[in-house]
């Protein structure tokens, strides 16, 4: 489950869900980044729960960070982690990090832009967010989109400041023959590392050191600094063969509709991608047992890959008896690792694979959806990896209600990525040979969308599992772990005004010793709602987050990587925020006392991972304003 910030409706009066707070004249879709797929998407203009609406918490609704806005993530939730990339280091970044599948591409009349700005107090240790994007077509077939991007966060701890820029200049092409996606990306964060606090006890038993604020406790590191950056491009375009049709409108009005039959698709992608970390002196305290150089400060890792896929493809819509679409490609995919060797000089290990795969999908249409496909690597280090995978879903009426009905499942078999196995640094030095990973899947979801329920299941078998044990090292699990997860939604209504969102996630791991997950994940949203002189939407609630005891992973920041640990557990503590959240014609800004719970609970237990505290009570702002001309 991908929680998502909001609900899908309310009821009464002051029921917003459908209401269209973006310009008619505003379209946007997102696409798939192999092949250019494209499909529709509303764009992010809700009202109700803005707040809610920052990275992490679109991310998964159980996370852990070091308590600061940009630092690396891990979600606690097993089946919303991603991998974006290929490469190993950039996966803590995921939750900030854009790909060519997360930008919106428009079309618009007039332009379009919007301006979002976030904040939190006091001033000295806020986290501050940025986000400026302006759209607009030259002329029917042609868009350009711009975005800006910046998270500055000064930390409420000591050494935890970090930043992220993120600039990306793309657009599209919408022809009767041709069409393309284009998008180039640069993303740069960089974060101050603190190792954690070296006590605890400052948080757990704050009476006896009431000499301390947060950003005076001790920490374990100073001096430290990580970073992730990345440049990509990213054209994806196609040429369509087919023919005119005539399309009656009314009795006496007629157009013609192009019916594309056979495409020929390209996609080209380029990537480098930079680790870095440097620390102004070797901490051998807090490195003491993977310490392999007193001198050298400074570890850079980089990958650089080139990909390009072809791609025929028999367009659905071409007969109406054969309501599906085939495709068939041919993948190439050229990548170079880079890294500091033992002698200090740059070592290049260069790697080509190609893989053949097909599609069998049926894309369109309200009733139902599917999509078949299949790949493997025929030549390369990786022949062999290959991947299958099915997905359907369907629509239809049960006792005058409407339901929706997906199925998923998945078989996977891939070889470990050069830096799972080759990796040498100040730190941390490994040679691995691991055997491929097998991982199957299933998993289906029901929602009754006019009854605001949603209930999914998940199932997982993962063989030969790459992770990171106790000491901070890489190894792969003997055997298969498998992890079963149930989901579920209900938003519940009370008269015209209150509402009580909630989501929860139910997981079992065969072995937490190896994929360690907190029992229960859940997330309750309590509000009122009303609205003012005719103009002015007003929501007034309280949101938490909450999740069960366990053995977090803990997190290095040498590597940026989580790690199993069976020393500290975390968890059994809410994290509760409340806020006012504003909707005046085209813009949106709310108010919102974050951890507002801190100061009456008993337990102070308030721990993302071991050693890590959440930030504690403070007070956040934003507003999200929209352009249409």
């Amino acid at each position: 489950m991908r929680p998502q910030s909001g609900s899908s409706s309310s009821k009464g009066e002051v029921d917003n869900s459908k209401a269209n707070y973006v310009s008619p004249h505003v379209v946007a879709k997102k696409i798939e980044e192999r092949f250019g797929v494209a499909d529709s998407v509303t764009v992010d203009t809700i009202p109700r729960n803005f707040p809610d609406k920052n990275l992490l918490d679109s991310y998964s609704i159980a996370n852990a960070y070091n308590g600061n806005m940009g630092s690396p993530v891990q979600s606690k939730i097993f089946f919303d982690r991603t991998q974006k990339t290929n490469f190993l280091f950039s996966t803590p970044y995921d939750p900030y990090v854009y790909t060519a599948s997360d930008l919106s591409f428009y079309n618009t009349k007039t332009p379009y832009s919007n301006l979002t700005y976030l904040s939190s107090f006091p001033g000295e240790q806020s986290e501050e967010r940025t986000k400026i994007f302006l759209s607009m077509n030259t002329n029917k077939k042609l868009n350009i989109t711009g975005l800006f991007d910046y998270l500055y966060n000064r930390g409420r701890y000591m050494n935890q400041s970090n930043k992220g820029l993120i600039a990306s200049l793309y657009g599209s092409y919408s022809g009767k023959h041709y069409s393309a996606y284009g998008a180039f990306l640069y993303q740069n964060f960089s974060n101050y590392e603190n190792g954690g606090l070296a006590n605890t006890d400052y948080v757990t038993n704050p009476s006896a050191y009431s000499q301390y604020t947060s950003i005076t406790m001790p920490v374990n590191l100073t001096g430290v600094q990580a970073g992730y950056r990345t440049m990509s491009f990213f054209y994806n375009h196609k040429y369509s063969l087919g023919f005119n049709k005539v399309i009656v409108v009314k009795k006496d009005s007629t157009r013609e509709e192009f019916i594309p039959v056979t495409s020929f698709i390209h996609t080209l992608k380029v990537q480098r991608d930079v680790k870095r970390f440097h620390e102004a002196s070797v901490d051998t305290t807090f490195f003491a047992n993977t310490n392999f150089s007193k001198t050298a400060h400074s570890d850079t890792v980089a990958y650089l890959s080139v990909r390009n896929t072809f791609a025929v493809q028999m367009d659905e819509k071409f007969n109406r008896l054969l309501k599906f679409g085939l495709t068939a490609f041919i993948e190439n995919e050229v990548n170079r690792y880079m890294q500091l060797d033992q002698y200090d000089k740059i070592a290049y290990k260069w790697e080509q694979n190609t893989r053949v795969g097909g599609i069998l999908a049926k894309n369109e249409g309200r009733i139902y959806r599917y999509n078949l496909q299949g790949n493997i690597v025929i030549v390369g280090p990786k022949i062999g990896d290959f991947e299958l995978s099915g997905r359907v879903g369907g629509y239809f009426t049960l006792w005058k209600d409407s339901v929706a009905l997906k199925a998923m499942a998945r078989i996977r078999n891939t070889s470990a990525s050069y830096f799972w196995e080759h990796y040498y640094s100040n730190h941390f030095i490994w040679n691995n040979n691991f055997d491929k990973e097998l991982q199957t899947y299933i998993g289906g979801s029901i929602e009754l969308p006019k009854r605001h329920l949603k209930l999914g299941l998940q199932v997982a078998n993962n063989t030969n599992y790459l992770y990171f044990n106790e000491n901070a090292m890489p190894t792969q699990a003997s055997g298969s772990v498998q992890i079963v997860a149930l989901d579920a939604s209900l938003d519940l209504f009370f008269g015209k005004h209150f509402a009580l969102e909630n989501k929860g996630v139910y997981q079992v791991s065969s072995n937490q010793n190896v994929i360690p997950l907190p029992a229960l994940a859940l997330y309750n949203n309590l509000y009122y709602q009303t609205k003012l002189f005719n103009v002015l939407r007003v929501q007034l609630g309280v949101s938490s987050h909450f999740h069960t005891s366990y053995y977090a992973p803990a997190y290095m920041p040498a590597t940026g990587q989580f790690y199993v640990q069976s020393k500290t557990k975390i968890g059994n503590y809410p994290l509760a925020s409340a806020y006012a959240n504003f909707h005046l014609k085209k813009t949106r800004f709310f108010l919102e006392y974050y951890h507002v719970n801190q100061s009456f609970m008993p337990n102070q237990n308030y721990f993302s991972m071991p050693n890590y505290p959440m930030n504690p009570t403070t007070m956040k702002m934003g507003i999200s304003w929209n352009f249409y001309d």
